[in-house]
This record gives structure tokens, sequence and C-alpha cells, in this order.
């Protein structure tokens, strides 16, 4: 009996020992040779709360971008015995997560960093915006107080009577730039000198880019982490118009991905039988501005998304989508009266994957957006 008490005993404080170890690890983060950060187990817990999926990992993504990477040409994982192994960060984003104990895992190998050396993209320097500055800069247009917990900035000085959002969902950046180039959508053609480069959250998807953009602050503040997250606690742009007795219309596609608290909301539906919603987003608008302009609209089109996650970014249908669209916002841009200001925008892009596209991942595909500021 005493031994087998004995051997009980040794088996619990070997298990709290090895648990001790996992929970204690610690990876820095290095940039040019100079601490850039670090994250460790309790920031892995504080994530796998919230966004574990049943994998009991997070993101590698997710971890960078806590410490303020978004933008990323290649990782360095060095180990204890300073042994490295370099990788190109688009060629692993989306297979690469950390586990409870530390460990890196890169598809199916396993790496135990100590330390993550970045190198960030070039194209960090030619980002104009992010998407926390659109509650802010349209806050500022319409007179509004600010948003009390925004960390983004107003951008564009302006006083105007009305305000639109016009989010185009999953618009990549780089596709749009080339349909513009071939003269595929002449409207934002015609606009194009209004077209900045702009940085969406992680993870981009649109519940966590919607929070983001109508409190003007992160997800790690607003408590909008990703997928499952449909709400948000902070006050947000259509909470401080309504206070302010504005009058806040939404006109939403075919579903309602995030709920817009304090808009007056209508759902498009594919009413006249086409096949697409986008086309009764447009009319319904259009009912809305000729009714009598609210003071702050906002219009969600989402089949350029739709197209992506069925048929990939460089589809013939993705295109069509985005030509659609073009043609939506020139109408709508027609009808709007004068004294208006108009932030046109994406909440994510797009990556090509298996047969269709995704998004979801710190790749500069799904984060770089455009954000379009005009006046009328």
């Amino acid at each position: 009996m005493k031994k087998i008490a004995f051997t009980t005993l040794t088996l619990i404080l070997l298990t709290i020992s090895l648990s001790a170890c996992q929970s204690n690890w610690q990876i820095e983060l290095t940039k040019g040779g100079k601490t850039a950060g670090q994250f460790s187990y309790e920031d892995f817990s504080f994530y796998l709360e919230r966004i574990d999926e049943g994998t009991g990992t997070v993101p590698l993504g997710q971890m960078l971008y806590i410490d303020g990477f978004t933008l990323i040409d290649e990782i360095t994982l060095i180990d204890e015995e300073t042994n490295s192994s370099t990788f190109i960060w688009d060629e692993i984003a989306l297979s690469t997560s950390l586990t409870e104990s530390g460990k890196v895992m890169v598809a199916n190998d396993e790496f135990s960093p100590v330390k993550i050396n970045i190198t960030e993209s070039p194209l960090v320097s030619e980002i104009q915006y992010a998407i926390t500055d659109i509650g802010p800069t349209m806050a500022a247009a319409l007179g509004l107080p600010k948003l009390p917990q925004a960390s983004g900035n107003v951008v564009h000085e302006t006083s105007v009577d009305f305000g639109v959002l016009i989010l185009m969902d999953g618009v990549q950046y780089q596709k749009m730039n080339a349909l513009i180039e071939t003269g595929d959508l002449p409207f934002l053609s015609s606009i194009q000198e209004y077209i900045h480069r702009g940085l969406t959250v992680y993870p981009p998807v649109t519940v966590a880019a919607t929070a983001a953009l109508l409190t003007g602050a992160r997800p790690q503040v607003n408590g909008v982490y990703g997928h499952g997250f449909r709400s948000t606690e902070l006050t947000t742009l259509f909470d401080i118009a309504v206070q302010e007795g504005k009058l806040v219309v939404a006109v939403e596609g075919n579903s309602l991905p995030f709920n817009l608290r304090n808009a007056e909301t209508s759902i498009s539906s594919d009413l006249n039988g086409d096949g697409y919603s986008d086309d009764n987003v447009m009319t319904n608008a259009l009912d809305v501005i000729r009714a009598g302009m609210p003071d702050l609209l906002y219009i969600h089109f989402h089949e350029v998304d739709d197209m992506g996650h069925t048929y990939g970014p460089e589809s013939e249908e993705y295109q069509a989508a985005a030509v659609r669209v073009d043609d939506y916002l020139s109408q709508i841009y027609e009808a709007l009266p004068l004294n208006t200001f108009i932030i046109i925008f994406a909440d994510h892009g797009m990556h090509a994957e298996g047969e269709g596209g995704n998004h979801g991942s710190l790749i500069a595909s799904d984060l770089i957006i455009p954000i379009i500021l005009l006046e009328k």
C-alpha cells in the first residue's frame, strides 16, 4: 500500500511539474535584431478560450498580430541552441499554429523556438489608412462626439450634412486595381485618385472588421475576435449618432452578419429571382435616399465575397460581381444629395484556396483593403 501511495503521489507531482513547465514558456519577437515584443502561455490561453475551434491551437498569425505585426515577408524560428529555420510567411501562414506547450507547428513539422525574428514586408510603408479610422473620420465629418474607445484617427477633415458608408465585402485591393487598369470598373476608375491602400484587422473577417470600423477599436479592445462574435459592448458610431438625434439607416444583403445596433436595418433578399441580392441592395438603398436621405446611411454589398468563396478571387464570377458593384456605386453616388461624405471600403480581401477562395489569415491578400474617401 505504501509503495502504491508513493507511486501515485510521484505521478501527481510529475503531472503538476510537467504542467508548470508547459505554462512557463515565453517567446521573444525580434525585428532587425532588436526586441519587438513577446508572447507567453498567458497570451496563448487568452486567445485559445476565445477562438478555439477544437484544435487546441492558436494561429501563429494571431500571436504576431497582438504585438503589432501585420504584413510579413519572412519569419525565422530560433531555438535554445540557436538553430534557426527561415520561412517565407505567405507560404506557411495558413498552416502555422502555436500549441499549449509553446511549440510552433508548420504544417506537420514541429519547432520549439525561444525567439522569432520577423522581416516585415515593404508594403507596410505603403499603407495609408486603417479600417479603425473609418468610424472616427465619419463621426468628425458629421459633427458627432468622438468614439470613446477608438484608437483610429480622423484622416479626412470636412463638415457635411450626410454620411454614407458603403461596404464592398471581400474586394481584394490588388484585384480591384487590376480591374481598374483594364477599364472594367469605370466608376472606381473615375475616382481613382481617392482610393487609398488600407489595412483591416486580424482576423480579416466581416464580423471583426465591422466591429472595428464602427468602434474605431481593434479586436482586443472591442471584444470581437472573429467568427462567433456578432456584437460589441463598446460604443459604436451608430450609438453616438442616434444619441445625438441623427437618423441611421442600414441596407444589408441577404443576411445580417453583425448586430447593427441603433440602425434601422432592412435585409435585401433576391426578390427578383435572378440569383443575386446586390441588385436589391442597390434598389433598397436608392429607395431610402429618394424617400428622404438619412443622416447616416450604411450599405453592404455581399456578392463579391460570395463569388470569391465559391469560385476564387481570380475567377470570372468574382470579376463579374465586382463589375456589377461598380455600376451600383455609380448609381448610388448620382442619387446622393450634395454635401454628402462617402466612405467606400472593403472589410477584408481574399486568397485562392482549393477550387474557391477564403480569407482570415495574416497575409497581404486578406489584410490590404481599399478605403475611398469621397465628397459630393
